[in-house]
Order: structure tokens, then sequence, then C-alpha cells
């Protein structure tokens, strides 16, 4: 097994507060509601039950897939009939969880809601100790399918490793050619999205998350302060511009962050939208694989 035993109680703990904030961050979906407010509800939440966000809440809306996370400074607000996707993240000593839900502002869950809810459902269903990731994919995809809207294949399901978000396993959203045999012990999140177009993303020039990468050779004393900073607060995990504009105001943050880029210091998760206009919607849990299924933590 990958972790020891417990490694698996911070997973689930992680997953305790996530269950609680999902809960009462779904209540606050609601139109008019502030984006920024939302997020450091959600943020501050994980903290106060003693867990630490494992990266910025995204708060990603209609044709935005992914990455999308407010600066202090916006004042977007949520609308009657957004599909809004709230994807949080909570770590405890490093260990993850993520999970994710989609609303439709001040509406039931529709056709398009349930098609995520479903492949998530299914995709959970398969997984024991054997069972392929691309298999997961195809249940994924034709679920998604069966409800007539299309898989969003370049976003993915991904391993969870301790204070590593994204580790070793790939969980694709449709029947790739390629899979890994899932063994007892792995961590993992499953994350469908489906899109009322041909699922296709490009990546937007707005930049909100970041990722710390290595240290390198940076002139500006600002960029330098702020590396060392993000080296020691977040390590491998991501963080929000947000959260530096609240805690390190004389660093020149924008500036700084946009030199650590050319320097290829930090890595910048850009936001996606869906190319054609589509909307979206995600649906995500994170589990452990045992000997004869799994256990869904989130």
């Amino acid at each position: 097994m990958q972790d020891d035993q417990n490694y698996f109680e911070s997973y689930r703990r992680a997953g305790e507060i996530l269950k609680i904030v999902k809960e009462e961050s779904r209540k606050l979906v609601v139109s008019g509601y502030k984006l920024v407010d939302l997020v450091e509800f959600i943020e501050n939440r994980v903290i106060e039950m003693g867990g630490f966000p494992a990266f910025p809440c995204n708060i990603s809306i209609n044709s935005v897939a992914a990455h999308y996370t407010p600066n202090l400074s916006a004042d977007l607000v949520l609308k009657s009939g957004d599909y809004v996707k709230v994807d949080i993240g909570c770590h405890v000593e490093g260990c993850i969880a993520d999970s994710a839900y989609t609303v439709k502002v001040d509406e039931s869950d529709d056709e398009l809601i349930k098609a995520t809810q479903e492949a998530l459902k299914n995709a959970i269903a398969v997984v024991e100790p054997g069972v392929k990731t691309n298999y997961i994919g195809k249940i994924i995809e034709e679920t998604i399918k069966d409800f007539n809207f299309n898989p969003i294949k370049d976003l993915c399901g991904h391993g969870l490793r301790p204070y590593v978000l994204h580790s070793g396993i790939t969980i694709p959203n449709y029947n790739s050619n390629l899979g890994t045999k899932l063994k007892e012990g792995d961590t993992m999140a499953i994350e469908p999205f489906a899109s009322t177009k041909a699922g296709k993303l490009k990546s937007s020039e707005e930049v909100y998350i970041f990722k710390y990468l290595q240290d390198r050779p940076v002139r500006d004393p600002s960029s330098k302060k702020l590396l060392n900073v993000i080296k020691q607060n977040y390590k491998t995990l991501p963080f929000a511009e947000r959260w530096l504009e609240k805690n390190y105001t004389g660093l020149k943050i924008n500036f700084s962050l946009r030199n650590l880029i050319r320097a290829n210091a930090i890595y910048p998760y850009n936001v996606l939208l869906d190319s054609e206009g589509g909307l979206v919607s995600q649906a995500e849990n994170s589990l452990i694989v045992t000997s004869n299924g799994c256990e869904v933590y989130t």
C-alpha cells in the first residue's frame, strides 16, 4: 500500500472537513452572492475546522471550466441561471481531500448537472484493485453521452499523495487507449466534466492560481523574497494571488508573480474555457482503493 494507516486517517479527516464545508457552502450559491465572499468563506471554514486549503477554491461559471478564483478586488456576483462549479480542496498534514459540485443558481439540478453526477457515481462503482483507468474513463464517457453531452477530454481525475495534488494516476474522462491498473491503497480523485458543446478547451490569458516549481536566480529583490514566501508557505501545492494580496502587500505581488513565471520558478494555472462557449458541469469525489472496491472519503 502506498501510505501507512496514519496517512489514511489524515485523508479521512480532510474528507470529513470537506463534507461539512460543501454542505455549508452550497447554501451560499445564490444570486447576488459575491464570488470573493464565497471562496473566502470556504477557505476560512476549512482552516477553522483544523485543515488547510489544498488549493485555492475554484469557482468556475458557465463556459469557464476550471482554474478561476477571484482576486480580493473582484466584484463578480452570482446570477440566476449560472452554472457554478465549486471545487474545494482540504489537506491535513499534506493528505488531500478534493471534491466539487455544480449548482444552477436559483434552480434545481438539470440534465447537464445530472450527467456529471451520474458519471461520477458510475465510475466509483467500478473502482477496485486491478481495474484499468481507461475503463473508468469509458464509463464516464458513456454516461455523459447517454445524457447527450460530451465529456471534456482535456481534464481528468488524478492521484493524490501527501503535498502532491496531481500524482501518478490519471483518470481520463473518456475511453483512452492506455490505462494503468489500480491497486489497493491508491488514493485519487475522480472528476467528470460535461459540456453542451464538443468539450474542447482553450486557455485564457487570465491566471490567478500558481504553484512553486523550483528555485531560480532572480535579480529583483521583491521577486526573490516572494519566491521564498511561496516555497515556505505552500510547498508544492497551488496557491492564489489573493492569498498573497492579503498577507504580503509590500512585495509587488502581480509584478513579482509574472517575474517568477518568466524565470520558470512558478507554474501558472491559466483559466480554462470551453472553446465553443459551451456550458460546463463538474462533479468530483476523492477515494481510497480498498481490497474489494473503494472508500469514498469526501
